[in-house]
């Protein structure tokens, strides 16, 4: 037979926490634990497709460096742009959404995204990009600014 503190304690614990994490969500504490506090790089990288909808919807740029969390892509912080994100992290799904939304593949990006494509050997990347492609000059990736 199972002792009844094997059964009480656990559950009470887990009620415990419950509601604690109810009351502090209620109170707003900690805001970190949820998509507020996402930058729209951030949802990109990891294909948080309604969060990036939502930061779009609200007036984000889709152009706009902005805050990388480490962890995500890169072991340390860094700027970079929500395609540039999505391409490191191999998240395809938002690319199209940015585009859509005014993301913007041109001269000054299409490099980076095409070498960080190829170097991930993202070949959906690949054929959307090609699909993009501003000028028709090789690109050489051993001078292109890496993504990780």
């Amino acid at each position: 037979m199972v002792p009844l503190k094997a059964i009480v304690i656990p559950g009470t614990a887990w009620v415990v926490f419950c509601v604690l994490w109810l009351a502090c969500a209620a109170l707003g504490i900690p805001s970190g634990f949820d998509g507020r506090s996402m930058t729209l790089t951030e949802a990109t990288a990891v294909a948080s497709h309604a969060d990036a909808w939502r930061l779009l919807r609200d007036g984000a740029d889709p152009n706009a460096d902005a805050r990388l969390r480490a962890g995500l892509v890169r072991n340390s912080e860094q700027d970079m742009t929500p395609l540039e994100a999505a391409t490191a992290s191999i998240r395809n799904g938002p690319v199209q959404m940015l585009v859509d939304r005014g993301a913007r593949i041109d001269e000054s990006n299409y490099a980076v995204l095409w070498c960080g494509a190829m170097a991930r050997n993202n070949q959906d990347l690949i054929r959307f990009l090609q699909m993009q492609r501003p000028t028709h000059a090789p690109v050489d990736c051993a001078s292109v600014r890496r993504l990780w």
